[in-house]
């Protein structure tokens, strides 16, 4: 999943992060980031989307959930 003419995005692995997490937190980052880089967000959702990929950047998915 590569908008035409972007970089492709390398998502870090945390550490003692299980694999099958890692590959959906990954999976999820770079869906929102296609998504603001073909203009799908707007005002609030957009806004929501960048708080969301702020967290998902910080932290493991099972750490989000807890």
């Amino acid at each position: 999943m590569e908008a035409e003419g972007w970089p492709s995005l390398q998502v870090e692995r945390f550490d003692g992060e299980p694999p099958v997490a890692y590959r959906h937190r990954s999976q999820e980052i770079l869906e929102i980031v296609e998504g603001f880089r073909m203009g799908r967000y707007r005002g609030e959702i957009a806004e929501r989307m960048e708080r969301r990929l702020i967290r998902l950047q910080e932290q493991s998915l099972e750490l989000l959930s807890a």
